[in-house]
């Protein structure tokens, strides 16, 4: 089967598209049937699947293989270094797996706050020049990198050319073209910001094998990163001042851009700071890096972060921080001791005043501190001492006088076994309570009003307004006021509506 070979840095999406016009296929679904045998294989942009059957159905060209076609032709390399191991594993047997779906959600994108360009983008002088060494057009993968907006090569910005990146038929391939790549005069210069994150975008599209750091890893990389900045106080990171750096180090028109331009540290850079719990996309790590790291080359930093400990620390009861001899921690021992015997309990004794000692224990003393409040847990109320037969009285009572209160109001919601309870205080501890509480079982084995029931209520409700006005409805007009589906009537309306006929 006829193959063009990707070009250099070329998206798979474009040698398919290539492919298309040089076959001379009208239909898309055509070309996906010669060459992925499967009709139904989505046109994706940044990290296409059945990436196996493409290769079975073509041959296997000399030096092409699913890892290189994975590494050099799609965008799995910005995503893989900032997920965690497992699912890098996954993203990419379900890129070269035959049934396999779900990329954009393994890769993160899908929930991600920094998402995908509106359209697909291009450098008018590298097409020009694309064109002149190979006689045709492709697309690149660098320029289809959010953040990314400018050429390093030429150092202008990146156009937008008429193709979306998420084409609305999921089966379309668009060949870059002089149609769909319009400019007119030279290109604007690029910004700073665009070319420092396109720099550190080329260097991991670049990197074949980068490594996946853990979260652990990550944790330990961005303390270290606050430590070297001097915005630790303690254990404490000065989150604001490291945000205010950002803002000082990358052009508001390009924060503004990718929609980080606010004046306050924003969730995700205060998350990236402490520990990490999710993983973060390669545009909100490489903008920290090029603040803080500017000028190091991307793989050496996740070098670095993959060689830090991955383990988590373990604490033998000792203080978890030097500096705090054992007279401190005697001390606070007892002023927690103190506090726990005045108040009787952990939480009473944080709420009076213990919330600061509460927090320096459970820092540098905290084994000792969860096997002490272990002990000295206050054990609550287990209902020994509540008079069952007493409150199943008075909740009966209550109920009956509902009931009377109700019984007449036609429009009233169902009086169920749930409506009832919930005109009573603290409902959800009598429904828990049923069992002891035989008065009011009885009540509602009563009175509780059944599916069919109400529905008689409300067909009832509408005949008497309407003898009160001397209207005649027939029965499919009474049971559209009432709401009432053919599907879903009772047999007991049912007959309710039958007797009705009978009777008119």
């Amino acid at each position: 089967m006829y193959f063009p070979m990707p070009h250099q840095d070329e998206l798979l999406y474009s040698a398919l598209a290539r492919c298309r016009v040089h076959l001379g296929l009208d239909s898309q679904k055509e070309l996906l049937r010669q060459h992925f045998s499967d009709p139904w294989v989505a046109a994706t942009t940044d990290l296409p699947n059945h990436l196996g059957k493409l290769l079975r159905n073509i041959g296997r060209p000399l030096g092409l293989d699913a890892a290189l076609l994975v590494r050099r032709h799609t965008l799995f390399p910005l995503y893989a270094p900032f997920i965690t191991p497992e699912r890098r594993g996954r993203l990419e047997k379900a890129m070269v797996g035959d049934g396999e779906s779900g990329t954009l959600g393994l890769s993160g994108v899908t929930t991600a706050a920094v998402k995908w360009p509106p359209w697909l983008r291009f450098c008018p002088i590298c097409l020009a020049e694309i064109y002149a060494r190979h006689g045709e057009y492709y697309w690149c993968r660098e320029w289809q990198v959010i953040g990314a907006n400018a050429c390093i090569e030429h150092l202008c910005r990146l156009l937008d050319s008429c193709v979306p990146f998420r084409r609305r038929s999921r089966y379309d391939f668009q060949a870059a073209s002089p149609w769909n790549c319009p400019h007119r005069g030279p290109p604007a210069p690029a910004d700073a910001s665009d070319l420092l994150i396109a720099r550190s975008v080329h260097q991991l599209l670049s990197l074949a094998n980068a490594l996946s750091p853990t979260f652990r890893q990550w944790s330990r990389f961005y303390h270290r990163l606050a430590i070297e900045q001097g915005a630790t106080t303690g254990h404490h990171i000065r989150v604001d001042m490291l945000w205010q750096r950002v803002l000082f180090s990358h052009s508001s028109n390009w924060l503004a851009s990718n929609g980080l331009l606010v004046s306050e540290a924003p969730c995700w850079f205060v998350a990236m700071f402490r520990k990490h719990r999710k993983s973060f996309s390669f545009l909100q790590h490489l903008t920290v890096w090029t603040c803080f790291r500017q000028g190091q080359d991307a793989g050496s930093l996740l070098v670095e972060a993959g060689r830090l400990p991955d383990e988590e620390k373990v604490s033998d009861g000792a203080a978890l921080v030097t500096g705090h001899t054992d007279w401190q921690l005697f001390q606070q021992r007892e002023k927690w001791l103190k506090a726990l015997g005045k108040a009787g309990g952990t939480k009473r004794a944080r709420e009076q005043g213990g919330q600061a000692l509460y927090f320096w224990l459970y820092r540098h003393d905290r084994q000792w501190l969860m096997v002490t409040n272990a002990i000295r847990k206050v054990e609550h109320g287990n209902h020994r001492q509540i008079d069952w037969a007493k409150r199943d009285r008075q909740l009966a009572r209550r109920l009956i006088r509902v009931e009377g209160e109700s019984a007449e109001n036609l429009a009233t919601p169902r009086r169920s076994k749930a409506w009832f309870l919930n005109q009573l205080s603290h409902s959800a501890s009598v429904e828990k309570n049923l069992q002891r509480l035989p008065l009011c079982r009885a009540f509602l084995g009563k009175y509780a009003e059944s599916l069919g029931e109400y529905q008689v209520r409300r067909l009832t409700k509408v005949l008497i307004n309407d003898a009160l006005t001397g209207r005649v409805r027939k029965k499919w007009e009474l049971e559209r006021l009432c709401g009432l589906q053919t599907s879903r009537t009772t047999e007991l309306a049912r007959s309710f509506l039958q007797g009705l006929d009978e009777t008119l």
